[in-house]
């Protein structure tokens, strides 16, 4: 038996990769109702323009599934895949993007260098006049977590999948069983993937996991005229704030990536005010910008800003610490996982992402971090 804990896209993912792989001898326990962790506050950004390789390969995987979901699962699936473009003002950031478009293009991820006057024909109300270039990458886009979700866990249900939600862990005993509230589940294999409550949830099983919880919050706005939901998703990489259109205006945010762990999700309204004024550095017309609604959830980070996916101790594993890219990485990982159990190894090299790797004298982090 395998349990897996937590029941958001990537527990669901996993789930339904275990059972489309012929293991339907799977539970999955959500301590409340499907996807109303974080993958109900996340924004549902799916982007490959990543520094580092395995976010790459993970990303790129999951875009093709992205792009099949339907045919896959049997549930609709909207991905606009509107791309995303990268706004590049010092040559440190031109240097870093020019070396990652070139591993990005190495394994299949159509990544272009634009010139700044190539930006202004993607989207002429971009001020160009202080960039040296941008990243873009067409195939990049979005969707919606919780669609993602419904349709994991109702294809892993069809598959033979028991799905328990309002059903909490209080115990774990690696190797042979996990314990709710109601009673105790035998178990071969525990999956940890409760995302901001990864650490908690690994100390049931006396192992601990440097995943800690950040606040992050994004603003909806108003419909601008120019503001088309086709454009892409645009980063001003200087001040990590972006722009993400859609058919009811657009989502902003970006200008809180260094707020101190913390379970807190109450909106910091302060923000709004240098987070208009950056994009309209960037973009004048945001200056007309109304927003409409604020929104805060818990992002759960490593010290790397890389997942922690596979084995932690004998009988346990974890898929967790995603670091923001855990919905877009989550069809690739439920894949991974599943073939790692199943067949021994993943088709794609995590040593990367093993959770031994905190000891390590160097640990790069993510580059592209906004």
């Amino acid at each position: 038996m395998i349990v897996i804990i937590g029941g958001g896209v990537v527990g669901t993912s996993i789930a339904f990769h275990l059972a489309r792989r012929g293991n339907s001898d799977v539970v999955l326990l959500e301590r409340g109702r499907l996807g109303e962790g974080a993958t109900a506050y996340a924004t549902g950004g799916i982007r490959q323009q990543f520094t580092s390789e395995v976010n790459v390969q993970l990303v790129r995987d999951s875009v093709r599934f992205f792009e099949n979901f339907a045919e896959h699962t049997g549930s609709p699936f909207d991905f606009r895949q509107h791309g995303y473009l990268f706004l590049l003002d010092n040559e440190k950031q031109l240097t870093a993007f020019t070396e990652a478009a070139r591993m990005q293009r190495s394994y299949g991820v159509p990544t272009q260098l634009l010139t700044p006057d190539e930006i202004a024909a993607v989207n002429p109300k971009i001020r160009v006049d202080d960039l040296l270039g941008g990243a873009y990458c067409a195939t990049d886009g979005s969707g919606s977590p919780a669609d993602a979700t419904a349709g994991f866990a109702k294809a892993a249900r069809k598959l033979g999948v028991d799905v328990r939600q309002h059903t909490e862990v209080v115990a774990i005993e690696p190797g042979k069983a996990v314990r709710t509230k109601e009673d105790r589940i035998e178990a071969e294999t525990v999956i940890i993937a409760t995302g901001p409550q990864a650490r908690a949830t690994g100390r049931l099983a006396g192992v601990e996991l440097p995943v800690g919880p950040h606040r992050r919050q994004a603003f909806a706005i108003a419909p601008l005229p120019w503001l088309r939901a086709e454009l892409p998703l645009t980063v001003d990489l200087g001040s990590g704030a972006y722009v993400h259109p859609d058919s009811s205006g657009g989502v902003i945010g970006g200008n809180d990536r260094d707020v101190p762990e913390g379970t807190d999700t109450t909106v910091d309204w302060s923000l709004t005010e240098p987070l208009i004024r950056a994009l309209t550095h960037r973009i004048p017309e945001m200056e007309d910008a109304e927003i409409v609604r604020g929104w805060a959830g818990l992002r759960e980070m490593t010290p790397d800003d890389h997942g922690i996916v596979g084995p932690v101790t004998d009988g346990v594993w974890a898929a967790a610490g995603f670091s923001g890219h855990g919905f877009m990485q989550s069809p690739a990982i439920g894949e991974q996982i599943a073939r790692w159990l199943l067949d021994g190894k993943p088709s794609i090299d995590l040593d990367r992402l093993r959770p031994s790797r905190f000891g390590d004298a160097e640990l790069a982090a993510e580059g592209v971090r906004f």
